[in-house]
């Protein structure tokens, strides 16, 4: 957990001190770039599961409620905050 905060926190002094061009220009490359290859090992992981056949149901059942769930807060919360700072 602390490595994960120690990254988010330099990347976070790094963006800060780096407004530039070009580092705008490699964020826009690298960070589409990583994305794939992180959902590439993730369907890596889920693929060489055994009993995935078994489990694709619950994982369809919990994708759709965390979806929905995500979606929903989203939009009360949204409602909430423009009713609050609407003016």
């Amino acid at each position: 957990m602390i490595k994960l905060l120690i990254c988010l926190i330099l990347g976070f002094v790094t963006g800060y001190f780096t407004k530039g061009y070009r580092f705008m220009k490699l964020k826009s490359i690298l960070m589409p770039a990583s994305i794939l290859v992180l959902l590439f090992f993730m369907g890596v992981g889920i693929g060489k599961n055994p009993n995935l056949s078994q489990k694709i149901v619950s994982f369809g059942i919990n994708a759709v409620i965390i979806a929905i769930c995500s979606i929903l807060f989203s939009m009360f919360f949204v409602f909430i905050f423009m009713r609050i700072f609407k003016k």
